[in-house]
């Protein structure tokens, strides 16, 4: 099922950005998936008489994927509209409350890996209300199950808004997903507009996230001055592609650097950020540590900073080439004490990369 090019560019005319600021609906309500019938050879996942996403959807989602085999179109519409919904109402920081008995995880860049995905699920548990997760940015572009990727982190969002957390890292944008795969990757998969629609979803995930009011959780890393507060990044205008600079393409592409003070970053945006940075932040903003994704590390963690800031990377041989490991870390409510992680890759079907290799 495909929308029709009338359809397609009314959605390509900032009707998000629109329906954000109205209440006449979600974007798919106007779509009308709601009336695309799924068929009995249909023999993926289905979803009950109530028409609600469940966690027993989405374990069936997760097998039918494993198998190569794509979900029904009108689940997949769905699936975005639905977390769209969700995430268009979350802040831009999301404040996570761990009770002292539970634990929580956080996932670093994922970039379409989807075996090494279920891997974690594997070891780790499926998300739950009892096993919530904060999956750090970078989920698609250069692997080339970015769909898959993508579909299951948002079913089980849908199942569980508040344990499932979703933080926006620099390939979530359109310039990212047009260079590297996921565009190219969607549009084979689901179609244009469904890649169209994902581009739209990816604005309104939130930057950041701060559990038990002492660990901060960011995609990429701090800021080109000290004098950013908890309030500053609550208060971003996140519904929209990410700048070039500012605090905004800052959260996304900053990294950090032995020894002290700042210096132009290796990637042309963001800054790179020494230890005094980090400690003056966190000190700022009664914080205890700050995690940070988007680098490959040999461990899949790397800690630094005097111990105040760890980098976490879940996307092990990244590339399929770099042979590194990868990790992710649990806290418990009532510690807020990290614990490590490392995993080796998973073995997954040799299909071709949706991305110019040239671009590695």
């Amino acid at each position: 099922w495909e929308l029709d090019n009338e359809e397609v560019n009314l959605c390509d005319d900032n009707i998000f950005d629109h329906l954000h600021q109205s209440k006449i609906g979600s974007p798919a309500d106007l779509l009308g998936w709601k009336n695309v019938q799924v068929e009995k050879s249909y023999t993926g996942p289905r979803l009950g008489p109530d028409n609600r996403i469940t966690q027993e959807f989405c374990v069936h989602l997760i097998e039918h994927l494993k198998d190569q085999r794509r979900v029904h179109q009108r689940y997949a519409w769905q699936i975005v509209a639905t977390s769209f919904d969700i995430m268009r109402n979350e802040p831009t920081l999301v404040d996570v409350k761990v009770a002292d008995h539970r634990e929580i995880t956080v996932c670093g860049d994922v970039h379409g890996q989807f075996y090494d995905l279920l891997h974690v699920f594997e070891l780790n548990g499926l998300p739950s209300k009892y096993n919530p997760y904060v999956f750090n940015g970078d989920f698609v572009d250069r692997g080339p199950f970015s769909v898959e990727v993508v579909l299951t982190l948002l079913a089980f969002k849908c199942v569980q808004p508040e344990s499932v957390i979703l933080i926006r890292g620099n390939h979530e944008s359109s310039v990212m997903n047009l260079m590297y795969g996921f565009h190219t990757e969607m549009c084979a998969k689901h179609g244009a507009a469904m890649a169209s629609r994902c581009q739209s979803l990816f604005c309104h995930l939130p930057l950041a996230a701060c559990i038990n009011e002492t660990v901060l959780v960011m995609h990429g890393g701090l800021f080109s001055h000290d004098e950013v507060t908890l309030d500053d990044i609550r208060n971003i205008n996140r519904f929209r592609e990410p700048p070039d600079e500012g605090l905004m393409a800052e959260l996304l592409w900053s990294d950090p650097m032995p020894g002290y003070g700042r210096a132009p970053n290796s990637r042309g945006i963001g800054v790179a950020f020494g230890e005094d940075v980090t400690a003056t932040f966190l000190e700022k903003n009664g914080l205890s540590l700050l995690i940070r994704s988007h680098e490959v590390k040999p461990e899949g963690y790397e800690v630094c900073h005097n111990g105040q800031l760890v980098t976490v990377f879940s996307a092990p041989n990244y590339c399929d080439r770099m042979g590194n490991l990868g990790a992710f870390i649990r806290f418990r409510g009532a510690e807020m004490v990290p614990h490590y992680h490392s995993f080796e890759c998973s073995p997954h079907p040799d299909v071709p990369m949706y991305v110019n290799p040239a671009l590695f």
